[in-house]
C-alpha cells in the first residue's frame, strides 16, 4: 500500500522534533557525560548508509538513460523526493549530534576524540564522498557511468549495508552500559530521555511505513514469492524498514533501562527533575 505524501511529510517533521531535545541538551548543558559518543557513531554509520544509498538512487541514476526501478520509482515522483529528504534529515540529525559531542566530549581525550572522528571520515570516503563527487562533476561520467554506479551501488547493497545493519546492537550496549553505571542521583547526564522515548514511538511507526515507501518490481516475479526473492528484496530494499524497525526496539529498550535504573534507585521523579532542572524554561529537555 502506497503511503500518501501528506504523511511522508507529517513522518518527517515528527522525526526532526524527535531529535531536538538531544539537540537542544548537549548544547546547554555543553558536556557529554551520560552519553555515549561510540552510540552516537554507530547511528550515525547507519543513517549515513541509508542517505547514501538513497542519493545514489535518486541523484546519481537521474541522468542515466536505464533508470532503475528499485527503491526509486521511474520516473521519479515526488514521494521519492521525499524519501531522500527523510534519509538526509537524519542523516544530518545524527551529525550534528556527533559533531556536538566532539565538541563537548571533555571527559575522553583528544586523542580519542580523534580516532572517532577519523573513523567516521573513512566511512564517509567510501559512502557519501564519491555520491557527492559523482553528482557535481563528470568524474565518473562517459560511458561506463552505469557501470561505475552499478559496481558501487552493489558493493553498498551487498556488502557493506548487511554488516552495517548489526551496528544498532554495538550501539544499544554502548549506550546502556554508560547509562546503568552511571552513580544514584546523577541521573542520564546528557542524554535525552524524551528523545529516546519520541524515537522509540516514532521509528516503531517509521519501519513498517517504508514497505509502502519503496519501490520493488515484484510484477517481474510471476512465479510466486520465493526465498530468493525475500533475500533479494531486503538487500536491496527492505533493509530500510528492517534498520527503523531495530532502532526503534533498541530506543525501546535504552528506554526501559533507563526506567528500571531510576525506579531501583528510588529516583523517577528525579529523572524527569534531572533532565529538566539544567534546562530551566526550554521547551524541548
Amino acid at each position: 500500500m502506497e503511503v500518501p505524501n501528506w504523511l511522508r511529510i507529517v513522518l518527517l517533521l515528527l522525526s526532526l522534533v524527535s531529535f531536538l531535545p538531544q539537540l537542544q541538551r548537549l548544547y546547554l548543558l555543553k558536556h557529554t557525560s551520560g552519553l555515549s559518543l561510540f552510540y552516537v557513531l554507530y547511528h550515525l554509520v547507519v543513517a549515513t548508509e541509508l542517505f547514501t544509498v538513497s542519493f545514489v538512487f535518486v541523484v546519481n541514476y537521474a541522468a542515466e538513460r536505464h533508470k532503475p526501478d528499485i527503491f526509486v520509482h521511474d520516473p521519479l515522483n515526488a514521494s521519492d523526493k521525499i524519501n531522500l529528504a527523510q534519509f538526509t534529515l537524519v542523516w544530518v540529525l545524527w551529525l550534528m549530534i556527533f559533531t556536538l559531542c566532539l565538541i563537548y566530549s571533555s571527559d575522553l581525550s583528544l586523542g580519542l576524540r580523534i580516532a572517532v572522528a577519523s573513523l567516521y571520515i573513512s566511512f564517509l570516503l567510501i559512502s557519501v564522498a564519491p555520491a557527492f563527487i559523482d553528482a557535481a562533476t563528470d568524474t565518473f561520467g562517459g560511458k561506463g557511468h552505469d557501470l561505475v554506479l552499478g559496481i558501487f551501488t552493489g558493493f553498498h547493497v551487498f556488502y557493506v549495508n548487511p554488516v552495517v545493519d548489526l551496528f544498532e546492537i554495538p550501539a544499544l550496549y554502548a549506550q546502556a552500559r554508560i547509562t546503568s553505571q552511571r552513580a544514584p542521583g546523577s541521573g542520564l547526564g546528557a542524554l535525552s530521555l524524551l528523545s529516546v522515548a519520541m524515537q522509540a514511538v516514532l521509528f516503531a511507526l517509521l519501519a513498517p511505513a517504508w514497505l509502502g515507501r519503496l519501490a520493488y518490481p515484484w510484477e517481474r516475479f510471476s512465479g510466486g514469492v520465493s526465498m530468493p526473492v525475500v533475500v533479494n528484496w531486503f538487500l536491496i530494499v527492505g533493509f530500510v524498514p528492517f534498520d527503523y524497525g531495530v532502532f526503534a526496539i533498541t530506543q525501546f529498550v535504552l528506554l526501559l533501562i533507563a526506567v528500571w535504573r531510576s525506579l531501583h534507585h528510588g529516583q523517577l521523579s528525579g529523572v524527569s527533575a534531572g533532565e529538566t532542572e539544567p534546562l530551566l524554561g526550554a521547551p524541548w529537555a
